[in-house]
């Protein structure tokens, strides 16, 4: 397969004309004018931009409790028409502790993922720990941890096997990094005393939970002696990231996430959009926003992921203490990025926006430059999006199950027009090519040391 007539990003914001040769599912040349001879297919990119397909490390799609929010088919599809090629599912409610809960998610996506996929591992707790070996080499290699209640390990010393069992498995651990100790306290207070304001709700898990949280991971992976291998999920905060590169400064290198909604919304929206924007960790102020694009910009935070959790009208519009906590954001949460921080505030270079939505989270999780790139020999899971293709959003015409979204009427630039996943042609101006089509399941191995 010939992809000419393509620009790639050279470095900052600069881009190269430039053509892309495909076979057997790999990019095998890449120059500006490609050898002369026959091809299956060719694919005139008009200009646009080429980029490696947007990676999502932590993406809530498929539990069979729950197919009413999200599944393989709308989840994947909703990756696709935003330009993610590979997503990686995170438990919801389902643990994934052993190799027949991992079959489970693994025949539906088989089954159902229009794009590639991965399966994570959690909650791990005293009673899984000892399936992580199982667990890898069955392709899984991140594991998911709580720091707080529902879902965490029973005891501070739990937590403590927990890392141990997997970093020093060479496995990584995604953190969901907010101490109870404060946020368990004000919830309580509010609900005693009546309070039913969605705003409460986002009070009730203030920053410095997460900083308490990131604080602990932290000291606990420094006594284990385990540098790297740790991932801190869904950052909120400027005392959160704060507290990253504290760690970082002390020798354990924590990398980390942010997600569409901590980089647009803020409580004061809450009193808006209510409990469809409640969702944890919590929004917190403007200037906490202003700082999680600051840590996108210098590098502090590697990566953003979706945190898609989606869910129906019906568990949201009630009390604000028994809502459904999350959104659904795996289809804007590409196009949110590129407009707002290359072409509203430019704070982000091409180069930049590449690193964090593809190249990093490849890297974390142990596929660079396998995926996440467009050098030769990298898989060919490529994007074309238009920087000048703008539309707002409407719920009517995204592909997640919910009809529903926070980001009703916001203007979005740079959506894919035309996707190829390993290899094959899956969208060619925004339309699938191919209902057969299926994404392949990626096995990750045990992570070198020394990388991320």
């Amino acid at each position: 397969m010939l992809i000419k007539n393509v620009k790639l990003v050279a470095g900052n914001n600069d881009l190269v004309e430039a053509s892309l040769v495909v076979d057997e599912g790999k990019v095998v040349e890449v120059k500006k004018l490609p050898k002369s001879r026959s091809y299956d297919n060719v694919l005139d990119g008009g200009g646009l931009i080429a980029l490696p397909g947007g990676i999502d490390i932590h993406a809530h799609v498929y539990d069979p409790q729950y197919l009413h929010h999200e599944d393989f088919r709308s989840g994947s599809e909703a990756a696709l028409y935003g330009g993610v090629t590979t997503i990686f599912d995170m438990p919801l409610r389902m643990y994934v502790e052993d190799e027949k809960t991992f079959k489970v998610k693994y025949e539906a996506g088989l089954k159902d993922s229009l794009v590639n996929f991965g399966v994570i591992a959690g909650m791990m707790n005293e009673d899984n720990i000892t399936s992580v070996e199982t667990l890898q080499s069955l392709g899984v290699n991140l594991f998911k941890v709580f720091t707080c209640k529902p879902f965490r390990p029973r005891s501070d010393g739990g937590f403590t096997k927990v890392v141990r069992s997997v970093v020093g498995r060479r496995g990584v651990l995604i953190v969901h990094a907010e101490d109870d100790t404060i946020a368990e306290y004000l919830t309580n207070e509010f609900r005693e005393s009546g309070v039913n304001d969605p705003v409460f709700y986002h009070e009730s898990r203030p920053a410095l939970a997460e900083v308490m949280a990131i604080r602990r991971v932290a000291d606990v992976a420094e006594f284990l002696g385990l540098k790297r291998g740790i991932h801190i999920a869904h950052l909120s905060s400027a005392e959160g990231l704060n507290e990253v590169i504290k760690s970082r400064h002390k020798g354990v290198y924590l990398t980390v996430e942010t997600t569409p909604h901590h980089l647009y919304f803020t409580k004061e929206d809450v009193s808006r959009l209510g409990n469809y924007l409640k969702l944890a960790p919590t929004l917190k102020r403007r200037d906490d926003v202003r700082a999680l694009w600051r840590g996108l910009a210098s590098g502090s935070i590697d990566a953003v992921a979706s945190d898609n959790a989606p869910s129906t009208r019906s568990e949201k519009e009630v009390d604000v203490w028994d809502a459904w906590g999350g959104i659904p954001n795996l289809e804007v949460m590409l196009p949110l990025l590129f407009t707002l921080g290359i072409k509203k505030l430019g704070v982000l270079t091409l180069e930049k926006y590449v690193e964090v939505t593809s190249k990093n989270p490849a890297r974390i999780a142990g596929i660079y430059p396998r995926k996440g790139s467009l050098q030769v020999g990298s898989d060919a899971d490529i994007t074309l999006i238009d920087p000048n293709f703008c539309f707002g959003v409407r719920a009517d015409k995204l592909h997640h199950k919910v009809d529903w979204t926070p980001f009703e009427g916001l203007e979005l630039c740079g959506w894919p027009r035309h996707v190829i996943i390993n290899g094959q042609l899956v969208m060619r101006e925004r339309e699938i090519v191919s209902q057969e089509f299926r994404g392949s399941y990626v096995f990750l191995s045990p992570r070198v040391e020394g990388g991320a």
